[in-house]
């Protein structure tokens, strides 16, 4: 059995999602991935339009990063009030964050026999 296989079975879970400034989720994976309490954390940039306009049939493109925490749901409290708090979320147009109960995990392993 992996080292991961805690995650799928037998503890409660809850995800963590916050998006962030562009730039604002390398700092604060790096700083949530020994946290007691996180069994998971990852990071991916997104591009989006948002709601102003340069000129007439022009949008502006906005860059966020998102962050998504796996926590144990006893502890899953304490590591949003850190996000929360590390990422500076409660300041205007910073990002927002959000979380909600996970039922089954499945830990993603890379195959031992692949050629890559």
């Amino acid at each position: 059995m992996s080292v991961l296989a805690h995650i799928g079975r037998g503890i409660e879970k809850k995800l963590i999602t916050a998006i962030l400034r562009s730039g604002g989720g390398r700092p604060l994976v790096a700083a949530l991935a020994e946290s007691p309490g996180v069994l998971s954390v990852s990071q991916h940039h997104a591009r989006g339009v948002g709601n102003r306009r340069v000129r007439a049939h022009q949008m502006l493109f906005d860059e966020r990063d998102v962050v998504i925490v796996l926590a144990e749901a006893d502890r899953a409290d304490e590591v949003f009030r850190r996000i929360y708090d590390e990422a500076g979320i409660g300041e205007p147009s910073v990002g927002m964050i959000f979380m909600e109960p996970v039922l089954r995990g499945h830990p993603m392993m890379p195959c031992e026999d692949a050629d890559w």
